[in-house]
Formats: structure tokens, C-alpha cells, sequence
């Protein structure tokens, strides 16, 4: 409680008389406004939640991420293509 009566007599010296009644305004006006603002945060997460069927309680599943130096057959393919394409490519630029 003191440390609060010695923030507000510092206040008081610092800012002076006219102009604190208007910060403590401005302050109680961006106090509410980021109350707001979190509240409204959250409900659009929770209602997310709800719409995802995310269930906060479980654990999170847990899904392979490839390496990207591991090969796997989906990639295969379109190295080949590209090499295919390339060579192509190479095949018309040859001067006559």
C-alpha cells in the first residue's frame, strides 16, 4: 500500500497537478481498451477451438516431418521430369 501512495506522490511531482488527472484517463482508457481486446482474443480462439474440435486436454499428436535430404518416392518423380525437361531444353539450343 505505501509503494503505491509513493508512486502517486512521484506522480504528482513529476507530471504535476493539471496534466495527471488526464494521464490517469488516457491510462484507464488503454487498461479497459486491452481487456477488451484480450477478451475478444480469446473468445475467437476458444470459438476456433470448438469449430476445429481441438481438444486442449490431450496431448499433441506428433507427425513425421521428412528430412529434406530423405528421399521419398513422391519426390523421385519430379526430379526426373525436371531432368527430362532440362535435357529437352538443351536439345534446342544446339547450334547447327
Amino acid at each position: 500500500m505505501s509503494e503505491i501512495i509513493f508512486l502517486g506522490i512521484l506522480a504528482l511531482i513529476v507530471i504535476g497537478p493539471k496534466e495527471l488527472p488526464e494521464l490517469a484517463r488516457t491510462l484507464g482508457r488503454f487498461i479497459n481498451e486491452l481487456k477488451r481486446s484480450t477478451n475478444v482474443l480469446g473468445e475467437e480462439l476458444k470459438q476456433q477451438a470448438r469449430i476445429d474440435r481441438i481438444d486442449f486436454n490431450s496431448p499433441p499428436e506428433r507427425n513425421h516431418i521428412p528430412h529434406p535430404e530423405e528421399k521419398t518416392s513422391q519426390s523421385e518423380p519430379q526430379q526426373m521430369e525436371l531432368t527430362e525437361v532440362a535435357a529437352d531444353k538443351k536439345e534446342e539450343h544446339k547450334p547447327s
